[in-house]
């Protein structure tokens, strides 16, 4: 088993609980920015999927283009039958659902995660993903390199202090 897929299976050991448990949480914290999606995602997502275009599959399967693609559909990965046949289309509602519990949308999917609790982290992720996309329609109008990071919250102050002292 090569590195990624050690980690992806760690994260999922630790976190496999709190994620069965945890209620899905339909609202998103306000318009997503793609900028602070970008970071989140390559925190995040990046240990098992590539967002860019030409990007190979891995642990998961490449994820450009995927927003407002049918899912299981990526070239060259082995979906679960559940997913394939589940006729979802990529689109900011599912994803919302699917970054915090994907077994919620498709019974025995293959993908296990921590789940991301934060409702404004989940719609920048989103917008971020929008912006990696073939889908006509589907881009916001400004590119994600021209979103600015919000400033740390209060709360994300507190953590990094708690964690140098």
């Amino acid at each position: 088993m090569g590195p990624k897929a050690c980690v992806a299976v760690l994260v999922f050991a630790l976190f496999a609980g709190s994620a069965q448990a945890a209620a899905i949480d339909p609202n998103l914290g306000g318009p997503g920015n793609a900028g602070h999606g970008e970071i989140l995602f390559k925190q995040r997502c990046s240990v098992c999927h590539q967002p860019d275009p030409g990007g190979k599959n891995g642990v998961g399967p490449a994820l450009y283009g995927a927003f407002g693609r049918r899912a299981g559909q990526a070239p060259g990965f082995p979906y679960s039958e559940n997913l394939k046949a589940s006729g979802l289309i990529w689109n900011p509602k599912l994803l919302n659902q699917w970054i915090q519990k994907p077994d919620s949308l498709v019974p025995n999917a293959k993908m296990k995660l921590a789940p991301v609790s934060q409702p404004q982290d989940r719609a920048d992720i989103i917008a971020f993903l929008r912006t990696k996309t073939t889908t006509p329609g589907a881009a916001p109008a400004a590119p994600a390199h021209h979103a600015a990071a919000p400033a740390p919250s209060a709360k994300s102050k507190k953590k990094i202090a708690a964690h140098k002292a």
